[in-house]
């Protein structure tokens, strides 16, 4: 009796390392504060992420969709429309851009920005329509030139 007692203790403790470890990997990818991940996963040009949207999209979709990028590019237009802010980020092309939903305690952030300036913005990637998208956008760094 003592061995099956001490089996049954054995896989109850073996349950519960696998649920810490469960809930410590899901707090580990948690969003903070700004919504995103605090680690972005995958670093871009605008114009290189347009570009892999154009040539292959099914490619593009498994690689960017649903991951933090950390996008670096040159800000075509800043829009406020529906009590929203949208930063739009040059492409590949002139009527290509990325669209950056920005998140709503960036408003100081955004609203220094103007045509021409370069940034990094972080976000979390929607995939693709006539441009790329990306919500939930935080300013991590304007150079200015």
């Amino acid at each position: 009796m003592t061995l099956r007692k001490s089996l049954i203790l054995f896989i109850i403790l073996l349950l519960g390392l696998f649920l810490l470890r469960y809930v410590n990997d899901t707090i580990q990818k948690k969003p903070n504060e700004n919504g995103v991940s605090t680690e972005a996963e995958l670093h871009v040009t605008s114009k290189d992420l347009v570009a892999s949207f154009l040539s292959n999209e099914e490619l593009a979709n498994a690689t960017y969709v649903e991951k933090t990028l950390e996008v670096e590019g040159i800000v075509k237009e800043v829009t406020f429309l529906n009590n929203r802010y949208t930063v739009l980020l040059q492409g590949s092309g002139e009527y290509m851009c990325i669209m950056c939903d920005m998140k709503e305690d960036q408003v100081a952030q955004v609203q220094t920005l103007s045509k021409g300036d370069s940034v990094v913005l972080k976000g979390i990637c929607k995939g693709f329509l006539m441009d790329a998208v990306l919500l939930n956008c935080v300013l991590v760094k304007k150079t200015d030139e």
